[in-house]
C-alpha cells in the first residue's frame, strides 16, 4: 500500500495539475441541476471537483490517498479563497461516515478485485436517503485506448457491476459511452466510460 500510495504522490509532485484546473464535465453538468448541500469527493486529487463545488455553494469534503495532491489542492482552494474540508483516508480501510452526504461525486476513482465493492458500499451508505451519486470513471473497453486509467480490466467498470453495488437508488442515467476527454495531461484523447446519476431510495 506505501508503494501504491508513493506512486501517487510522485504523479501529483510535477509543476501542473495532472488532471488540469477545470471539473470533470460529467460531474459538473449534474451537479449544476441540483440545489447545493453536503458533498463528498473521494479521490479527489488535486481538488478540481471540489473547487467548482464549493465555488457553487456547496459544503465539500475532499479526500484522497495522496498529501502531496491534497497539499496541491489545499493551496489551489487558498488561490481561489474557498473553505472546503480535506481529509487524508484510505477508502479500503478507514469508514466513511453514514447517512451524512446530500451528494456523493465519484469521477475517475479505480480500485481492484474486491476493493472495488468495498469502497463503493462505503459510498453508498454515506449518502443520505434522498441523496444523489454522480459517477463516472472508465469501462472495461477502455483498455483498448492509453488516453488514461488503469491497465488492469479488473479496475475498470461495467454499468451492471456499479448498478449491483448501488442497489436502493432509482437510476436516472446510465451509460457505458465513449466520450472525448480533455483533462491535463492524465486524461486526453477518446476513452470509454460508464456513467451513473441516481437518487437514493431505500
Amino acid at each position: 500500500m506505501q508503494d501504491y500510495q508513493k506512486l501517487w504522490d510522485d504523479r501529483y509532485g510535477g509543476g501542473k495539475y495532472i488532471f488540469g484546473e477545470e471539473p470533470n464535465e460529467y460531474f459538473k453538468n449534474k451537479l449544476n441541476s441540483l440545489a447545493s448541500g453536503s458533498i463528498y469527493l473521494p479521490g479527489d486529487g488535486e481538488g478540481r471537483n471540489a473547487i467548482f463545488a464549493a465555488e457553487k455553494g456547496w459544503d465539500v469534503t475532499s479526500v484522497d490517498f495522496s498529501e502531496v495532491a491534497i497539499n496541491r489542492a489545499k493551496e489551489f482552494a487558498s488561490l481561489r479563497k474557498v473553505n472546503i474540508n480535506f481529509q487524508f483516508a484510505n477508502l479500503i480501510t478507514d469508514n466513511i461516515s453514514q447517512e451524512e452526504y446530500d451528494v456523493v461525486g465519484v469521477s475517475f476513482l479505480h480500485f481492484n478485485g474486491k476493493n472495488k465493492e468495498i469502497v463503493h458500499r462505503k459510498l453508498k451508505n454515506s449518502l443520505k436517503i434522498g441523496g444523489y451519486l454522480i459517477l463516472e470513471c472508465f469501462s472495461t473497453d477502455q483498455i483498448k485506448l492509453n488516453s488514461g486509467g488503469p491497465r488492469k480490466k479488473d479496475s475498470l467498470y461495467s454499468v451492471d457491476e456499479l448498478m449491483n453495488y448501488y442497489q436502493g437508488f432509482e437510476f436516472i442515467e446510465t451509460s457505458d459511452t465513449k466520450t472525448q476527454l480533455n483533462e491535463g495531461e492524465g486524461h486526453i484523447g477518446d476513452a470509454y466510460v460508464v456513467r451513473l446519476f441516481a437518487k437514493k431510495i431505500g
